[in-house]
């Protein structure tokens, strides 16, 4: 117990701490996008506005790892739901509530949906990189990756749109809970609800096998990875802390920050 505590400590101070080191653009994204095929393979077209920011916590190191795009992660860096944060210069994009969807197309049925959450809406800063909040549950839970041993690395991508005024009662007629997450199509989706263009966008390859936490994907030629991270941070993903090295260090920042000792924890 005590170690999921710090843990926990260890992870939001990680990204509070990091929040705006972010060095890659709109155009930067729509290239790895172009670059990866997820145009025209998912999408018709790609022009964001905004930065979509992706962090995973990594459990088994207790790491943050942040998602640029193109970044290949491990099954076991994605496993659980990553928090999402908008980075945006549009000041009346703060009372939006938005409709985020992952999909994964390169699975032997695409495409698979992984995560389609509406609800969402931005909390905090939008030029440092809003929290993106549920404020209600997501229609598809969010389902971790996991291609089939010997298939090549898939591109989970996630779009972010804004969400209109009548989404609530017409989407439950283009799917809901109970639908099959295989043989989607987010830009069917968008067009039969009315969502328009991804505000934003991103995506990783997860493989099999993969190993490599801060390289683009094999097929990916997107050199957006190169220019900087998002708001999470450009070197959680390359050191790892042994539970000794976090009780250290998230003991250190309870008694600062909290005033709490490791013995209250226990």
């Amino acid at each position: 117990m005590l170690i999921q505590v710090l843990l926990a400590i260890v992870f939001a101070v990680s990204i509070t701490a990091q929040q705006n080191s972010t060095n890659v653009t709109v155009a930067d994204v729509a290239r790895a996008f172009t670059a990866a095929k997820i145009v025209p393979d998912v999408l018709p077209t790609f022009n964001p506005s905004s930065l979509l920011d992706v962090v995973f916590l990594d459990n088994m190191t207790g790491m943050s790892v942040d998602v640029t795009p193109g970044i290949n992660l491990t099954e076991q860096q994605s496993a659980q739901r990553p928090q999402f944060f908008l980075v945006s210069n549009d000041t009346s994009l703060a009372g939006q509530t938005f409709v985020l969807v992952m999909v994964d197309p390169d699975a032997p049925t695409p495409q698979i949906r992984h995560l389609l959450a509406p609800g969402l809406m931005a909390n905090g800063s939008l030029a440092t990189g809003a929290t993106l909040v549920n404020n209600t549950p997501a229609i598809s839970e969010y389902i971790s990756p996991a291609p089939l041993a010997g298939s090549g690395p898939h591109r989970y991508t996630m779009v972010l749109y804004i969400q209109p005024s009548n989404f609530t009662t017409a989407v439950s007629s283009v799917v809901n809970s109970s639908t099959p997450i295989t043989n989607f199509n987010v830009s069917l989706f968008a067009q039969e609800l009315g969502l328009g263009s991804p505000l934003a966008g991103n995506f990783f390859w997860t493989g099999p096998n993969a190993s490599s936490t801060n390289s683009t994907g094999t097929n990916s030629t997107s050199n957006a990875t190169s220019s900087g991270s998002s708001p999470a941070s450009s070197n959680t993903t390359s050191a790892s802390l042994g539970n000794e090295d976090l009780l250290f260090t998230a003991t250190a920042f309870a008694s600062v920050m909290f005033g709490v000792s490791v013995m209250s924890l226990v």
